[in-house]
């Protein structure tokens, strides 16, 4: 059976990863402890850093010291307020285009450090938590490898926790034959150009992009690193061959994702052939299952990939929507009014006698 499984903040949540609420206030206490872009530069360029995207917060939100953590807005709304006075050629308290776009930047790389940290930060055992965690990253890799060829990946998360624990075993096969990213790639250490394969194994499309992928603004081409994250690569203060293309040695690689903005405007021709494979894959599947994804009113760009897929399929899709909780039940049932609604979260679906199906 040809499935789609769509994955959302939830699904990163459930294997440790934090939800998008959890992003500013993540970066105001790692401001706050100095712990924030440490080990990426230098100690000065690192504090200079950490002053420069504070003072822009301060200016931004001028609250930003005082209130609690739940009463910080979503990360989303700071990079919005960013984009759409870019989009719109305004100034904000912080300044005009050049202060912007450095404003923009330092909060890439601030979630981008959040991140990071969480991935190669080892499991403790002797954590509760974690040890669900991993348990869940068991159980749900298991589960992706027994679909087989007949799954596609599709996620609008940028960590790799669930990818990486499948490459680690598909590297023993043929791997780059049998993995597509829904575009043309490069390898980080030979610099070869990678076709997508003609009958993958494994299809993964990221619509958001992803911290193990780079971009170089001259050729256009991506770099993909199967065995961890490089997106620390793009903030390094040095340029040598770790953060250059082979075409030439003089740009630096930049970071491969679309900002958590709600003023997303995705022109980059990698993204946009992923999202259009993500559309035909789930166009053509026999059944969705979306977890962890809460089809907020303001992804508008998402819920037109999921209707138009919906409504051009020769055969409408089983759909199975994987929630902790039921707020999101209404939602789901206004578009998809069939649907199966697993309230439980991931522990539930996969519980289930017929997950496997």
């Amino acid at each position: 059976m040809k499935t789609a499984l769509f994955t959302g903040a939830g699904a990163s949540r459930a294997i440790g990863y934090p939800l998008t609420s959890e992003l500013l206030p993540r970066v105001r206490s790692e401001l706050k402890s100095e712990s924030l872009f440490s080990g990426m530069n230098s100690d000065a360029k690192n504090k200079r850093d950490r002053k420069e995207l504070y003072t822009y917060l301060l200016q931004l939100l001028p609250g930003f010291e005082d209130v609690v953590d739940q009463d910080l807005p979503l990360i989303t709304e700071v990079f919005s307020l960013v984009e759409y006075a870019l989009f719109a050629g305004e100034a904000l308290a912080i300044g005009g285009e050049g202060t912007l776009l450095r404003c923009r930047d330092l909060l890439k790389q601030a979630i981008t450090d959040i991140l990071l940290g969480d991935f190669i930060e080892p499991w403790d055992s002797s954590d509760e938590n974690q040890q669900r965690e991993r348990k869940m990253l068991n159980l749900l890799t298991r589960w992706i490898e027994h679909q087989g060829e007949t799954l596609g990946l599709i996620t609008t998360n940028y960590d790799i926790g669930i990818e990486y624990e499948l490459y680690g075993k598909m590297k023993q096969k043929d791997f780059y034959n049998i993995l597509d990213l829904g575009f043309d790639w490069r390898d980080t250490e030979s610099g070869d150009e990678h076709t997508r394969p003609s009958k993958p194994i494994f299809r993964i499309f990221k619509l958001h992009g992803s911290l193990d992928l780079l971009k170089c603004q001259s050729c256009g081409y991506v770099y993909f690193n199967p065995d961890g994250t490089i997106a620390h690569q793009s903030f390094r203060e040095s340029i040598d061959a770790g953060n250059t293309c082979h075409c030439r040695r003089d740009i630096r690689l930049q970071l491969h994702i679309v900002s958590p903005s709600l003023v997303r405007e995705i022109r980059d021709a990698n993204l946009l052939s992923v999202w259009r494979s993500a559309l035909e894959w789930m166009r053509t599947a026999d059944q969705w299952i979306i977890a962890g994804y809460s089809l907020p009113p303001e992804d508008l760009a998402v819920r037109s990939l999921l209707l138009r897929a919906y409504t051009t399929a020769a055969r409408k899709p089983k759909v199975t929507v994987v929630q902790r909780g039921i707020d999101e039940m209404s939602r789901y049932k206004l578009f998809f009014p069939d649907c199966d609604y697993v309230s439980d979260g991931l522990e539930g679906f996969l519980d289930r006698p017929n997950s496997s199906i």
